[in-house]
C-alpha cells in the first residue's frame, strides 16, 4: 500500500463532502415503542423513543457526588438503567434472534408476558412498521409503508416479518461488490452484517473484527476471521467479485492440494499392501507396483496358475465315479424290488397250498370259514397252464378253493402225499426268496455307502482346487487394485506440485487485483487517519494495513501505540471512518451505527467527548437531514452542547425504578 504523506500541523484539514447520490441512509430507525400488550391504550406504553437521522445520544448520568466517598453507598445510578437492553431491542427490531440473555429474557417475560417491541424502520424512502413480541407464542409481523399507529389501529395489512427482513437484506447486501464468501461460496446475508453495525458491549470494543460475545446469547451466525475480513472489505469496496472468485478458486486449490497430499501416501500404502497380498496368494515374488512391471508379472503368473487349476478340475470331473455308483445303487434297488415281489408270490402260494392240504387231511365244517380267512389268492402262477396239466398239477384243472366240493372225491393217500410235497417245496422256495430279499437289501446299503464314500472323496479332492481358484480370483482383484492405487497415488503426488504452482499463481493474481484496489484502500486509510487525528490530536498518525486477506489498524505517536484505550479508539475510529467513506459516496456501508457504552475506563474524558463532536461535525456536512444515523449509549457525560435536543434522545437512570428503561425492577 502507498504510504500516506502528511505533515502534521502544516497540511490543511480535510473537508468531508457528502455525496449528493446518497441523500438518505440505507436504513435508519425512526421510532421504537415498548408496550405491555399490543394495544392503542396509552396505559400500555412503557417507553416511546423517537430517534433521528444523525447523532442520537442515550444518556444515563452517573450518581452525583455528595461529599466524601464511603463504603456501602449507592453506586448503581448509571448502571442497570437499561441502555444495553434498549440496544438489544433495537437489534431485535432489525432481526436479531433474541432481545436479551436467557436469564434476563425470563425476567422480562415474567414482567411483560404480553409485551411487544414496535419499531418504525426507514429503508431508503419507505417506512416499515415492525412488531416483535417479548412473550412466547405470538408471531412477529410488519406493515410496509405504514406506521406504528396503523399497527395499533389494525388498519393496515399485516405481512410476515420475513418480508421486512428480505427487504432489509436487499437494501444492505445487494450493493456489495462481492456477495459470496470465497471459502464456501455462501452468500453474504443481513444477519452477517448486523453484528458489525451494532457491536456487543460484552466484547469491550477490543478488536475491530470481534462483534459478538458468547455471553450475549444472540444466536447470530458465527463467522470465521477470514469471513469477517472478507465482509468488511466487501462493504468498504476493497474487494470485487474478481478477487472473490480468485479467492474462491484459491480456496478450492488449497483444499485439493490438501486432499491430494492426504491421499497420496494412503494410496501408496494400499498398493504396497495389495502387492504383499498377491505374493502370498500366488506364492511368488514380484517387483513392486512402482516398478511398472508388477502388473504384467502378476498377470502372467495368474494365467499360468489358473490354467493349471482348471486342468485339474477338468481331469477330476472326468474321473468322477459318482455316475457309475449311482447306476449301481439304482440297479440294487431294482433287484431288491424284484426279490420282494417274488417273496410275496412264493408266500402266497405256500399259504394257499398249506390251507388246501389242511382241508383235505382234516375235514371240518369250519374249513370253508378258515379258507375264507386266508388272504386273497393271486389266481395264477408262473407255470404255463398246458405244462401244469401235463405235469398233473392238481389246481390246473380246477380251482383249489373248490376243494371243499371235491373232498369226498380226493381220498387217496397218494394225492395227500403229493400235496404235502408241494407244500414243502413251496416253503423252501419262500425261504429262498426271503434270503434273496435280505441279500438285495444289503446290496443297496453297500451300493449307497460306496456312492457316499466316492462323493466325499471327490469333494475332498475338488474343494482345495475350488479354494485355489477363488484365491486366484482374489489375487486378480488385488493386482488390479494395487495398480489403480499406485496410479492414483502417483497422480495425486504429481498433482500436489501442479496445484502448488496454481496456488502460487492464484496468490500472484490476487496481489495484482489487490494492487488495483490500493487506491480505494489508500482513501480509506486516509479517512481513518483523519478520524484518529480528529479524536487524538494532529500529532498522531494512523493507517490501515492490508496483509493478504486481512486488515490491521495502526496508530502511531513516537512509535506504534497499544493499550486497551487505543484498542477501543482504533475500532471506534474505524467504524466512524467506514461511515464517513460511505457518506462521501464510497463503499456500501449502510450509514447506520450503534455503539453501546463504548468508553474504556482509562480513556480520557476529553478524548471520549470528541467521538460525539466528530459525529456532530458529520451532521454539518449536510444542508438538510444527515444521510446517516449514529446511536450511542453512554454513562460518561457527553459534551454539554449535545445534552439537549435534538441530540439527546433519552435520559435514563438506575434509580428510581420508574426512570429505568422498562420502568420497573426486573
Amino acid at each position: 500500500m502507498n504510504l500516506q504523506l502528511r505533515l502534521p500541523g502544516i497540511d490543511p484539514p480535510r473537508q468531508i463532502t457528502a455525496s449528493a447520490e446518497r441523500p438518505v441512509p440505507a436504513f435508519w430507525i425512526r421510532r421504537i415503542l415498548i408496550l405491555r400488550e399490543l394495544s392503542a391504550n396509552a396505559e400500555h406504553v412503557v417507553r416511546d423513543v423517537v430517534l433521528r437521522r444523525g447523532l442520537n445520544i442515550i444518556w444515563t448520568p452517573p450518581h452525583a457526588p455528595t461529599g466524601d466517598n464511603a463504603l456501602f453507598k449507592s453506586g448503581m445510578t448509571g448502571h442497570t438503567a437499561g441502555k444495553s437492553t434498549l440496544c438489544r431491542f433495537l437489534r431485535y427490531v432489525l432481526g436479531e434472534h433474541g432481545f436479551a440473555p436467557e436469564r434476563a429474557r425470563k425476567r422480562i417475560r415474567a414482567k411483560f408476558p404480553d409485551g411487544w417491541v414496535l419499531g418504525e424502520v426507514v429503508l431508503g424512502e419507505v417506512v416499515w412498521a415492525v412488531a416483535r413480541p417479548l412473550g412466547v407464542g405470538a408471531h412477529p409481523f410488519c406493515v410496509k409503508g405504514g406506521q406504528i399507529s396503523e399497527i395499533l389501529a389494525e388498519t393496515a395489512e399485516r405481512l410476515d416479518y420475513r418480508v421486512f427482513l428480505d427487504a432489509l437484506e436487499r437494501t444492505t447486501v445487494e450493493p456489495l461488490r462481492a456477495r459470496n464468501y470465497p471459502s464456501n461460496d455462501e452468500r453474504v446475508a443481513w444477519e452477517h452484517l448486523l453484528p458489525w453495525l451494532s457491536r456487543d458491549q460484552e466484547c469491550r470494543f477490543a478488536d475491530f473484527l470481534q462483534w459478538r460475545h458468547s455471553t450475549s446469547e444472540t444466536e447470530s451466525p458465527s463467522l470465521k476471521a477470514d469471513a469477517r475480513n472478507f465482509l468488511v472489505r466487501s462493504v468498504l469496496g476493497l474487494i470485487s467479485d474478481d478477487e472473490r472468485e480468485e479467492q474462491l478458486r484459491n480456496s478450492r486449490l488449497v483444499a485439493r492440494k490438501k486432499e491430494a497430499g492426504r491421499l497420496a501416501p494412503l494410496l501408496a500404502h494400499q498398493a504396497t499392501t495389495d502387492h504383499q497380498r498377491v505374493q502370498r496368494l500366488l506364492e511368488a515374488s514380484f517387483d513392486p507396483p512402482s516398478s511398472g512391471l508388477f502388473g504384467a508379472q502378476a498377470s502372467d503368473e495368474l494365467r499360468r496358475q489358473k490354467a493349471a487349476v482348471e486342468a485339474q478340475l477338468t481331469a477330476l470331473n472326468l474321473s468322477d465315479p459318482k455316475s457309475n455308483l449311482r447306476t449301481a445303487v439304482e440297479r440294487a434297488i431294482e433287484l431288491e424290488a424284484s426279490a420282494r415281489h417274488q417273496l410275496q408270490d412264493a408266500e402266497g402260494r405256500w399259504q394257499m397250498e398249506s390251507a388246501a392240504l389242511q382241508q383235505i387231511t382234516a375235514p371240518d365244517k369250519r374249513l370253508p370259514s378258515l379258507l375264507a380267512g386266508l388272504g386273497p389268492s393271486r389266481g395264477y402262477c408262473n407255470v404255463p397252464m398246458d405244462h401244469a396239466r401235463r405235469s398233473g398239477c392238481p389246481i390246473a384243472s380246477t380251482n383249489p378253493l373248490d376243494l371243499t366240493a371235491r373232498r369226498s372225491e380226493v381220498t387217496a393217500a397218494a394225492e395227500v402225499e403229493q400235496r404235502q410235497g408241494l407244500v414243502d417245496a413251496l416253503r423252501l422256495v419262500t425261504e429262498e426268496k426271503r434270503q434273496l430279499l435280505v441279500d438285495a437289501t444289503k446290496a443297496i446299503a453297500l451300493a449307497r455307502r460306496a456312492e457316499v464314500e466316492a462323493a466325499n472323496s471327490f469333494e475332498q479332492q475338488r474343494e482345495p482346487l475350488l479354494e485355489r481358484r477363488a484365491r486366484l480370483v482374489q489375487a486378480e482383484r488385488f493386482v488390479r487394485e494395487a495398480e489403480e492405487a499406485w496410479t492414483n497415488a502417483s497422480s495425486h503426488a504429481q498433482s500436489v506440485d501442479a496445484l502448488e504452482a496454481e496456488i502460487e499463481d492464484s496468490y500472484v493474481k490476487q496481489d495484482q487485483i489487490r494492487r488495483a484496489s490500493d487506491a480505494a484502500l489508500g482513501r480509506l486509510s486516509s479517512t481513518y487517519d483523519y478520524v484518529v487525528r480528529a479524536i487524538l490530536g494532529d500529532e498522531v498518525s494512523a493507517r490501515i494495513d492490508a496483509s493478504g486477506r486481512s486488515l490491521s489498524l495502526v496508530i502511531e505517536h513516537h512509535g506504534e501505540r497499544e493499550s486497551a484505550a487505543f484498542a477501543t479508539l482504533k475500532l471506534l475510529a474505524f467504524d466512524l471512518a467506514s461511515m464517513t467513506e460511505s457518506i462521501e459516496g464510497r463503499g456500501a456501508f449502510p450509514r447506520f451505527l450503534l455503539h453501546d457504552g463504548p468508553r474504556e475506563a482509562d480513556l480520557a474524558p476529553e478524548i471520549y467527548e470528541r467521538l460525539f463532536l466528530y459525529a456532530r461535525q458529520l451532521e454539518d456536512c449536510f444542508s438538510g437531514d444527515p444521510s446517516f444515523q449514529y446511536i450511542v449509549t453512554t454513562t460518561t457525560r457527553p459534551p454539554e452542547s449535545l445534552l439537549v435536543e435534538p441530540w439527546c434522545r433519552l435520559k435514563l437512570s438506575g434509580v428510581p425504578a420508574e426512570e429505568r428503561l422498562l420502568r420497573c425492577d426486573l
